[in-house]
């Protein structure tokens, strides 16, 4: 007997399938037909969710941001852990994910002219999550006497912005130095926050 399953639990596989999919092969060269025979359900199926492919691919850039959005506030919100060192780890965090397998192709197709607006509407709610996050660390910071800055808030929406720039610039940039490229946002923080990043 075939297994019926509610539909966000459904959703939730074909957007999972998909995005193995994608990073593997791309978007262009991601098929419905390939979603869902490495699912083994039926085409109405999928349709039933989705109306395209770029549908599909949509959902799967906001389940991915969501995650991403996630383990940023972890990393930043950790308490435990230092100011300065919270702040390394949520970068150390950006370069593994950028360095990690199928991050390029990935990567490529969400930079495209094609999907221009859902990257900057994506981009927009990371960036506006992470935001108060990024000043409570840097308030934690100067209480700290770790951090010199006069304004966090301030700080946090030019630091993000400092942040996106150099993604945007680089984003797809085949053969970017990740190590080098990382010590050079280390040293850029270390001049606006007045500390030394080990």
């Amino acid at each position: 007997m075939r297994e019926v399953k509610k539909p966000e639990v459904r959703k939730a596989e074909i957007v999972g399938a998909a995005i193995g999919l994608f990073a593997e092969v791309g978007f262009e060269k991601t098929t419905v037909d390939a979603v869902i025979s490495k699912l083994g359900v039926a085409k109405g199926c999928f349709y039933h969710h989705f109306r395209s492919k770029d549908e599909l691919f949509e959902a799967c850039v906001i389940a991915i941001s969501e995650q991403l959005e996630a383990q940023y506030l972890s990393i930043i919100d950790d308490v435990s852990v230092a100011p300065g060192a919270r702040l390394v780890a949520y970068l150390d965090h950006s370069y593994a994910l950028a360095a990690g397998p199928g991050s390029d192709g990935f990567l490529a197709d969400l930079h495209s002219l094609s999907f221009r607006e859902l990257h900057r509407r994506v981009t927009d709610a990371v960036t506006a999550a992470l935001r108060p996050a990024l000043t409570r660390v840097l308030d934690q910071g100067v209480a700290a006497g770790e951090f010199d800055v006069v304004d966090s808030e301030f700080t946090a929406v030019a630091v993000l912005g400092a942040l996106t720039g150099l993604h945007e610039f680089h984003a797809g940039q085949p053969g970017l130095d990740l190590p080098r490229h990382r010590q050079q946002v280390l040293d850029l923080l270390e001049r606006i926050l007045a500390t030394r990043l080990a």
